[in-house]
């Protein structure tokens, strides 16, 4: 079964200040509820990049992988193959837009 849905949100500050958070895999913890346990290759955000984190729900810790599959810094875009525990896989597409109100973080 696929299920698709966009959720999207205003953040009110910066593009630029969304960015830095979206684009560091250091700081995923500040938008999702995981923590960092490793990554191949360290650092920015760049293609075929995976980040291995771990989440805790129902007294234990749970795996999720998140794979770079295409990032562009100056369009604010960036695409994320998500696996959840449980054989759940999300492709996201992250795009940030400057509203009058901060900025608009679309997940597709």
């Amino acid at each position: 079964m696929i299920v698709n849905v966009c959720p999207a949100g205003v953040a009110h500050a910066d593009p630029d200040r969304v960015w830095s958070v979206i684009a560091n895999p250091a700081r995923f913890g500040e938008w999702l509820d995981v923590t960092l346990v490793g990554e191949a290759p360290a650092g920015p955000v760049i293609p075929g990049q995976v980040y291995r984190f771990e989440t805790r729900e129902l007294g234990r810790s749970w795996p999720v992988t998140i794979e770079v599959k295409g990032v562009d810094p100056a369009r604010r875009w960036i695409d994320l193959r998500v696996v959840l525990p449980l054989g759940i896989v999300n492709d996201e597409h992250v795009t940030l837009t400057r509203t009058d109100e901060g900025t608009l973080v679309r997940f597709n």
